[in-house]
């Protein structure tokens, strides 16, 4: 063993290898060790790459006969969906003809079931279950039926002419004499109780005329103020146009215009309370019987820097000591100092409404005081940010400032006898 490997190493002598680049020559020296190990690694992956050929080529050809197999399964297993599908739609159609059938069997099962218990009450016997003794059992107990329905078609007949004699001591006219002559006679009777709600009708066509008359003039007090808005008024003033529609024109019978027009009634009713509570929160006066206006709502020239500024309320200049009225009743939501304002009551008059007086000389009320219309609430001053004796008046719905004067003004239309002294500084 140690012969023949010496054998193998001695066939592979030390060799030098030479390398010259013009004067220099460079020497290496390949042991015996080192081309041992080259070879070997040569072997080594020449084997390993003939080995991995066969075996590409191996499973190479497993995996062409793989999927020549999967495609034939994939195939057969599409034929057999496309077979499944095809059985359930005719399995589908088969069950709705079935039960197509069955609805069929039921609705006619309910039929004779309906006509037997009918026949079961009009002849107040039990009929058989089966259907052809049933046509037999049915034909004489019909003959009998049919006497005793005669028999009380007589009842019948005298209880029509108590009847009508009930009818005729309610409408005032005499009773018929026999039942042929009932038929006309209620269509007499109909007549005049159709006359009569006419009259009833036409009655109410004049209250619902007066109704709207008064709506809309009582409507064109807010008309021009944030409150006429329908998300504030809880109502669209449609009432207000073309007026109402006369009974004569119209088509339908006068108990149904009768109808119509009570709940007509019942609507403007409806807008009616709605629009005196609103009536009743405006503020529709002025804080004070005689001022000037000495700035307006809205853009201005503030009076101390000369710029630019908004104004939330109008300033109604006035003789020191004035007596400060409430706008509208409501309840003092607070009362004292408040910063520029100097000293200021806010009044909450309901319905989403409220109203500021500031720059008070003194206030007369305390927060949580309910206070009536035109109640003495303070005196004009000049208190807070203030150039003179006035009162700031804001009106506030829902929060949001609105011109003042917008109210005073539908305040004149209702109470036209008040006609302050007004004189506008510009």
């Amino acid at each position: 063993m140690q012969t023949a490997f010496h054998k193998i190493i001695a066939k592979f002598p030390d060799r030098s290898l030479v390398i010259r680049s013009g004067s220099d020559a460079s020497y290496f020296v390949l042991k015996s060790w080192y081309q041992l190990f080259l070879i070997t690694s040569v072997l080594i992956a020449f084997l390993w790459i003939l080995v991995a050929s066969i075996g590409f080529f191996v499973n190479y050809t497993n995996l062409v006969a793989t999927q020549v197999e999967l495609q034939q399964i994939v195939a057969k297993n599409e034929a057999f969906i496309e077979q499944l599908e095809s059985d359930q739609a005719n399995a589908y159609q088969l069950r709705q003809q079935y039960q197509a059938e069955i609805g069929k069997n039921l609705m006619l099962a309910e039929r004779y079931e309906s006509i037997k218990s009918i026949s079961e009450d009009a002849v107040e016997d039990q009929a058989p279950e089966n259907a052809e003794e049933f046509v037999a059992w049915f034909r004489p107990q019909l003959v009998s039926r049919i006497y005793d329905v005669d028999q009380r078609n007589e009842n019948l007949s005298s209880l029509v002419m108590d009847l009508s004699s009930s009818v005729a001591e309610i409408s005032g006219h005499p009773p018929p004499e026999s039942i042929e002559e009932v038929d006309s006679w209620l269509e007499d009777v109909a007549g005049d109780l159709t006359d009569a709600y006419q009259a009833q009708s036409e009655a109410m066509e004049k209250l619902y005329q007066i109704f709207t008359k008064n709506l809309v003039s009582s409507y064109a007090t807010i008309e021009e103020t944030p409150l006429a808005a329908p998300d504030i008024a809880g109502f669209s003033p449609a009432f207000g146009t073309g007026g109402p529609e006369s009974l004569n024109t119209q088509e339908s019978h006068v108990f149904q215009r009768f109808e119509n027009r009570a709940r007509d009634l019942k609507v403007l009713s409806q807008d009616w309370e709605q629009l005196q509570q609103l009536l009743s929160c405006a503020p529709l006066s002025t804080p004070v019987d005689y001022y000037n206006l000495t700035s307006k709502f809205g853009n201005r020239k503030d009076p101390f820097t000369g710029r630019p500024d908004w104004h939330e309320g109008i300033d109604m200049g006035a003789w020191p000591g004035t007596k400060v009225r409430t706008t509208a009743a409501g309840t003092v939501r607070f009362a004292g100092p408040k910063g520029g304002y100097g000293r200021l009551i806010v009044i909450d008059h309901g319905c989403g409404i409220e109203t500021a007086y500031g720059h008070l000389k003194s206030i007369n009320v305390k927060k949580g005081q309910i206070v009536s219309y035109r109640d003495v609430i303070g005196a004009v001053g000049s208190a807070g940010r203030s150039t003179g004796p006035h009162v700031h008046y804001e009106v506030r719905v829902r929060d949001k400032p609105v011109d003042p004067y917008q109210f005073i003004e539908a305040g004149r239309y209702v109470f036209k006898e008040q006609k302050p002294t007004i004189a506008i500084e510009r």
